[in-house]
């Protein structure tokens, strides 16, 4: 890495990294996240939720990490799920980490977003939608279903993919 006469990295080369990591970050679109989704198995009924979550969790980001929380955990990916109970911290921390997932939580960062939905399932499993913040205010009761069919109809440019990756298991791998 770069380093000024000092030793300190230059205030220059972190700015830059700083700007191409925001660069490289994917924010899904809501179909093409339904779409994900439903070839990960989610059932259509539950995707108006999936993707309330994800919006105001992560504003559908795939490599969003939350700040510091009160007790110094922080929050990963497109569901925005804890490093204190549900996956191992990258780093060393001051508290115990539980990591019922068994994943670390830079796999949740990942555009597949494969890891990131098995988490959220054991975390649904064990503590149901209220386990996220933002499903009493944002994503309970009041969610459109309409708005999913939309990603499923015909000459869509997204449903053409789930259509096709959904109807053939042998065409799966070229999917997602």
């Amino acid at each position: 890495m770069a380093r000024s006469s000092g030793g300190v990295l230059c205030p220059s080369l972190l700015l830059c990294l700083c700007f191409l990591l925001v660069a490289l970050a994917v924010r899904l679109k809501p179909c093409d996240l339904a779409g994900q989704l439903y070839i990960l198995d989610v059932p259509k009924s539950e995707l108006p939720l999936w993707l309330c979550i994800a919006e105001f969790e992560s504003r559908f980001n795939t490599h969003a990490v939350g700040q510091a929380n009160a007790d110094g955990s922080r929050d990963y990916g497109l569901f925005q799920i804890s490093d204190r109970f549900w996956c191992s911290p990258p780093n060393q921390t001051d508290y115990y980490a539980f990591n019922e997932c068994n994943v670390n939580c830079t796999r949740l960062l990942s555009d597949d977003i494969t890891m990131a939905v098995q988490c959220a399932r054991v975390i649904r499993k064990q503590q149901g939608w209220t386990a996220w913040s933002v499903y009493g205010q944002y994503c309970n009761g009041t969610l459109d279903a309409a708005g999913i069919d939309e990603c499923f109809q015909a000459g869509n440019e997204t449903s053409t993919s789930i259509t096709s990756c959904a109807e053939s298991e042998s065409e799966l791998a070229d999917c997602g």
